[in-house]
């Protein structure tokens, strides 16, 4: 990205802890998120959080020998998530790649194989993260973070999409990447805010939905724990990488067709598996 901006400063917004419920149930609070503004190569963070709460540093964690309180893994394929299952799923190529091999039939490994040859996810990432208790007592998610480590003018690119014909009205966590002070709000169907905590066995599931329509963005997320005395903090990404997420090419997507070719809608123009895939020509300069 040509030039940089001056880092406005970190601001980070906590929603006021409401009463505790008198009948023992679980404690749930308003969320929001604070991100500043990002410049490349400059790790900024956002924070997620409800109730009264405190950020740990070193001498709070636990050691590296302690098992967390609990376990948090993620699913970066929206294929295997069912509330995103009927979704469109986005990717960009690097621009004159040739994949020996295509997707295979549907969508289901379409994210897989994106990844493999050296893909991006287009326009929006969307992750399903789990979190499962460990620990004897009662575990609290006291903050959730997004750092975004750097953004970046996107490389040269070919869109690549595996459409389908559903809708959803989804219930999940949004962070806009692009914007220097975005805010994230969980709603769900029975109105109640996000926040939750989980005991041993317990798993919570919740949805990430980051988007970009600007800059390839390198971001992960960060989960501060609370168990008793204890805090600890656990990084969630990629299988030990940052998530990537790029905007979507302005030129048309090449489109699977769940079995052997790329198609675009707009000019009948198609490409074999194995084709040097490059951007569809406009319609009005395709050859007749």
């Amino acid at each position: 990205m040509e030039g940089e901006r001056r880092p406005e400063e970190p601001g980070e917004g906590r929603a006021a802890a409401p009463a505790e419920d008198p009948g023992g149930g679980r404690r749930r609070r308003e969320l929001f998120l604070s991100l500043p503004a990002l410049i490349v190569t400059t790790a900024v963070v956002g924070v997620v959080s409800w109730g009264v709460t405190r950020l740990t540093d070193g001498a709070d964690s636990l050691t590296r020998d302690t098992p967390p309180p609990a376990t948090v893994s993620v699913e970066t394929n929206p294929k295997k998530v069912g509330a995103f299952g009927d979704l469109e799923i986005r990717g960009v190529l690097p621009e004159g790649a040739a994949p020996t091999t295509g997707p295979g039939t549907g969508c289901t490994g379409f994210h897989d194989w994106l990844v493999k040859n050296a893909g991006t996810d287009a326009g929006e990432s969307r992750l399903q993260v789990t979190v499962q208790g460990n620990a004897e007592r009662q575990v609290q998610i006291a903050n959730l973070r997004v750092v975004v480590v750097s953004r970046e003018e996107p490389p040269p690119s070919v869109g690549v999409t595996c459409p389908t014909a559903g809708q959803a009205n989804l219930r999940f966590l949004t962070v806009d990447l692009d914007n220097p002070q975005p805010r994230a709000t969980y709603t769900s169907d029975d109105g109640a805010p996000f926040g939750f905590t989980v005991e041993s066995g317990e798993i919570e599931t919740f949805l990430v939905s980051a988007t970009t329509g600007r800059a390839l963005c390198q971001w992960y997320l960060e989960l501060d724990l609370v168990s008793g005395s204890k805090h600890t903090t656990v990084r969630v990404d990629n299988g030990g990488k940052n998530f990537r997420t790029a905007p979507v090419p302005r030129t048309p997507l090449w489109s699977w067709d769940y079995k052997s070719t790329w198609v675009d809608s707009s000019s009948s123009q198609t490409r074999a598996v194995g084709d040097r895939l490059v951007p569809p020509t406009p319609v009005a300069e395709a050859t007749p």
